[in-house]
């Protein structure tokens, strides 16, 4: 244990840690699953997380995380400004990308509300694909039209193809 002198002069024992939780899983019965989603009309967005076992609604890596990635969580400096942590993705940014400013986002969503808000306007058409459901809310909002250009093979569930996102 450290002892931490504040500007007065005092010094007081202090444990040089932050606390982390784990949270333990839980895997309700296939009844009560059942149950919660139907209950949920079928719409994963409704369920409540006591109902869900893993998480595969997302792609933004809610789930398992690996040993290094629980290490740097550990070791990364989460203060609100000045963080180390900031100061060394910063640096990486500028390396990699050459640019001087950045915005970091928690996820992809979030990015995409960023990127819909700044290009999207009333009367704004947005080929893809397939939208994701987020992706085409954040769209509407701001106006504009999400126009998605698909093949056939792209909508069949059956479809061993390998890749059915071709525009064409």
């Amino acid at each position: 244990m450290s002892k931490v002198k504040f500007y007065y002069g005092e010094k007081i024992p202090l444990e040089m840690h932050k606390v982390r939780i784990v949270q333990k899983l839980n895997l309700p019965p296939i009844e009560q699953r059942l149950e919660a989603i139907q209950e949920a009309g079928n719409n994963t967005f409704l369920l409540k997380n006591r109902d869900v076992f893993m998480d595969m609604l997302t792609d933004s890596g809610v789930n398992a995380m690996s040993d290094r990635q629980q290490a740097a969580m550990l070791e990364a400096d989460d203060s609100y400004a000045g963080s180390e942590t900031f100061t060394k993705l910063e640096n990486k940014v500028k390396e990699i990308f050459g640019t001087e400013y950045f915005l970091p986002a928690h996820q992809g969503r979030a990015c995409e509300n960023i990127i819909s808000q700044t290009y999207v306007s009333p009367g704004t058409i947005v080929p893809m694909n397939y939208h994701f459901t987020t992706t085409k809310a954040h769209i509407t909002m701001e106006g504009g039209t999400v126009e998605e250009i698909c093949t056939d093979e792209g909508f069949r569930t059956d479809s061993s193809c390998s890749f059915k996102g071709n525009l064409d």
